[in-house]
């Protein structure tokens, strides 16, 4: 894979590297000129500045080619880190909501005991005829 997007990248660079010279070494003439074109002696100047104008389109695309695969790895480090922090997100949720559910359950889960035993025992002491205040001990609500 990395083979092909080399050969890619130089093909591209080969399709593109002519205009981009005559590109570099025009604005280097300009530049040289103040911004000026004065016929056949900026066409000289041209002419004598292509290897410089060759260097500098070099340069400029090495940097853009290589800025640009830097900028998308670090958009790919950045989904990356986004999906571990929702990930750790989501987990930790999970686990907070498992333990409330568990304790709001819990406490559920005495109270309707408390209720059933009260009911029950509401049952024997009016079966048997003793009111229900003896049977209850005496700090129940406090619990």
């Amino acid at each position: 894979m990395d083979d092909w997007q080399e050969r890619r990248w130089l093909r591209r660079h080969a399709m593109v590297a002519p205009f981009g010279v005559f590109a570099a070494t025009l604005l280097l003439t300009l530049y040289l000129k103040q911004w000026q074109w004065h016929g056949r002696d900026s066409w000289e100047l041209a002419t004598s500045q292509v290897d410089l104008g060759a260097v500098l389109y070099a340069m400029a695309a090495v940097l853009v080619e290589r800025g640009v695969r830097a900028m998308f790895w670090a958009l790919d480090e950045r989904r990356k880190w986004r999906a571990q922090w929702r990930a750790a997100a989501m987990a930790e949720g999970h686990a907070e909501g498992l333990a409330l559910g568990r304790t709001e359950g819990q406490a559920e889960g005495r109270a309707e005991t408390r209720q059933q035993y009260h009911d029950w025992l509401a049952k024997v002491a009016q079966k048997r005829g003793i009111p229900l205040d003896e049977l209850l001990p005496p700090n129940r609500d406090a619990e």
